[in-house]
């Protein structure tokens, strides 16, 4: 961990645990300890650090991505599942300090035995025991502002108007199975109802537009997802993504966040076109701007993107989809392709909701928060990963992608692998025939000195553990390349001195993770860069 690091980490109030490291997946961090500890999922080279904001036991998550649970650039809201109740927490990030909202029953005979929070303006809106709630955070006291006809029950997906005064909900026939559906408007300041739409089909995830929020989006079944509603364009709504002309066999969970363009993102998954795809509600063409993994193991799933429409952050499918007890990760997308997608850290899969990661970022864009599960109670946490103020990586002097490098195998054998998410679309595979065999790389550095070395390796559940070594000089701790789900991690390493010329990497097997599917395990690595230190 380079010293930089080292002193942002220190400098956040009631950090406990200070871990870091590319050999920590999924299992030690969730070993690591509860409220206000630091999670080894940041690689060492990254300027952002994990934070666990509660612990298992405390059985706490987040609110879903299209929705905002900051209050403001200190204070976040988590919700706390009990036994046939839901509470609602305001936790201040800087200090710890929590204080109790609100409390609704939710007995387990629900269909949705949790709740969703939006928050605008220091007020907050939920829907719970049927009802659509407000609570003045200045003046915590639930407020019910709206209840379906008799009959109907309304989902828990409330959303805000981007000036904070309305809500967006939708209700169905009780209990909720099909349509029809109608949506409403509901005034928070004189409770005025407004029906937006209604019809006979399944529809839900009613949001508005952030850029336009005279555009509702929302979902209907099927291969049909991605649908709009305008008083003008739209007023039937229409249908703005045609899936099976882009290739993709499912599109879900789009998110209308983004300030910057009128639409949303959506997440693809299989087919040829999987990955994050902005898509418009008007004659612009939808763009897959992120390519992502089409097999199970490292698919995206939720997602969402920052006002401004640079970032996007993703949870990623275990090998067996988003059941319970999958480990897969939160990835964070450079959505202008400038950076090739980097891992925040491991998460774990609930059995349902509200046991997804759903990771979200802060209105700001500065932070982002998701629910990690425990696999074997079911149990959730909340995680916070904070930027500090810019999630660009720090900058290299001089870099290489590993498949143009000159290389040499000491036993095994190379060859150039195709992925998405590597910085040009290819890496480098090592795949060893026998413990000790070794992958050499050739590079030339800008000039001879004392550097930071930075390597972008991909992780997954056939990697081995290798010692790395610059110029026949070890250098840092053996690597474990192992995770249960493909990610990818940037460790540093501080002081390597380095040669003029021809400057050699080597990186050695020396060892397995006993849950490695292949012995001896493999190394893949995508770039080779070079900073000041």
């Amino acid at each position: 961990m380079s010293e930089i690091t080292r002193r942002g980490f220190g400098r956040m109030a009631g950090l406990t645990v200070l871990a870091a490291g590319i050999s920590a997946g999924p299992g030690s961090a969730h070993a690591a300890a509860g409220t206000g500890s630091v999670s080894a999922g940041a690689a060492a080279g990254e300027p952002f650090a994990l934070r666990h904001l509660s612990s298992f036991g405390q059985r706490r998550y987040f609110t879903y991505p299209t929705h905002n649970g900051f209050v403001d650039a200190d204070r976040i809201v988590l919700g706390q599942r009990e036994t046939g109740r839901t509470s609602l927490w305001e936790v201040h990030l800087r200090t710890g300090e929590q204080r109790f909202l609100a409390r609704f029953a939710t007995p387990a005979s629900d269909r949705n035995p949790f709740v969703w929070w939006n928050i605008h303006s220091g007020r907050l809106v939920t829907c719970a025991e049927n009802a659509i709630w407000l609570i003045d955070l200045a003046d915590p006291s639930p407020v019910k502002l709206y209840s379906p006809p008799p009959g109907r029950a309304l989902s828990v997906v409330v959303n805000l108007h981007p000036a904070g005064d309305r809500v967006l909900c939708s209700h169905y026939p009780a209990p909720i199975t099909a349509g029809p559906t109608t949506a409403v408007e509901i005034g928070l300041t004189d409770g005025g109802v407004r029906e937006v739409f209604s019809g006979d089909v399944m529809a839900t995830h009613f949001q508005y537009s952030a850029h336009d929020p005279e555009w509702i989006g929302y979902v209907l079944g099927g291969n049909i997802l991605a649908w709009g509603l305008h008083p003008v364009h739209a007023p039937q709504g229409k249908m703005i993504w045609d899936q099976a002309a882009a290739g993709v066999p499912v599109g879900t969970h789009p998110v209308w966040n983004s300030r910057a363009a009128t639409g949303c993102l959506a997440v693809a998954i299989g087919g040829r076109a999987s990955g994050l795809w902005m898509v418009h509600p008007d004659d612009r063409p939808d763009r897959l701007l992120a390519p992502g993994p089409s097999g199970p193991n490292g698919a995206y799933n939720h997602c969402d993107l920052t006002a401004d429409g640079r970032w996007a952050v993703t949870d990623t499918n275990g090998r067996n989809g988003s059941a319970l007890g999958q480990e897969g990760a939160v990835a964070l997308v450079d959505l202008t392709g400038v950076h090739p997608p980097r891992t925040l850290g491991p998460v774990g899969w609930g059995s349902a909701h509200p046991g997804h990661p759903h990771p979200a970022f802060s209105p700001d864009g500065r932070m982002v928060a998701y629910t990690d599960t425990e696999a074997a109670t079911d149990r959730t946490r909340v995680v916070l990963c904070d930027s500090r103020g810019n999630w660009a990586p720090r900058p290299l002097e001089w870099q290489a992608e590993a498949e143009d490098l000159v290389v040499t195998a000491s036993g095994g054998r190379t060859e150039t692998f195709a992925d998405p998410q590597c910085g040009a679309g290819h890496g480098l595979l090592f795949t060893p025939a026998a413990p000790g065999d070794a992958l050499t790389c050739e590079f030339r550095p800008p000039q001879a000195g004392t550097r930071t070395l930075r390597l972008r390796v991909k992780r997954h559940d056939s990697r081995g553990i290798y010692r790395l070594s610059v110029n026949g000089t070890a250098v840092g701790a053996p690597l474990d390349l192992y995770s249960p789900v493909m990610t990818y991690a940037e460790p540093e390493f501080a002081q390597v001195s380095l040669r003029a010329g021809v400057n050699l990497i080597r990186l050695t097997h020396v060892g397995q993770n006993p849950k490695s599917t292949r012995n001896p395990g493999t190394c893949a690595i995508d770039r080779v860069g070079l900073r000041t230190p």
